[in-house]
């Protein structure tokens, strides 16, 4: 009788530990999928609008509060457009392999917010007052509101 118990049990530990290696090798592909992925970038044909704000691994406060700020004016006024796939908001880290060639596309010199045709990668607007209105909230999100919509209609 102990012996089959004992036996059981390790039946059980067994089956517990082969579990627990194929749930490990699960994420480590996972892990491995998600480390090959390519760069982000947006989808070309479903999308009207990128709004993107190109920034480094290395992030300073301003930097820091021109995405917050920014994030914040895209979703307060484009919500319905950001909710059905018109306008996409895309934080991107230029400095992360793949992201490099934005730096040259979009004539960054700067970390930046940069509003492109989701169609015509080729016409964009930098929206380079963004670094002077960052010390007044409600000057800075009004500018992104208001280039976004006239982008968007031109």
């Amino acid at each position: 009788m102990k012996q089959a118990k004992l036996m059981m049990l390790l039946v059980a530990l067994v089956a517990v530990a082969i579990s627990g290696l194929a749930c490990g090798a699960e994420e480590t592909g996972q892990s491995k999928a998600k480390a090959a992925a390519p760069p982000q970038e947006a989808p070309q044909t479903a999308t009207k609008t990128i709004v993107y704000y190109f920034h480094g691994t290395g992030r300073c406060q301003t930097c820091q509060t021109i995405q917050a700020y920014a994030e914040e004016a895209v979703r307060a006024a484009f919500g319905a457009e950001l909710s059905i796939g018109q306008l996409l908001w895309l934080p991107l880290n230029v400095d992360e392999a793949g992201n490099e060639h934005f730096v040259k596309d979009y004539q960054l010199y700067t970390r930046s917010l940069v509003v492109v045709d989701g169609s015509n990668r080729k016409r964009f607007k930098n929206l380079e007052k963004v670094w002077q209105l960052v010390g007044d909230k409600p000057a800075f999100v009004k500018y992104v509101q208001d280039e976004v919509r006239a982008f968007r209609k031109s």
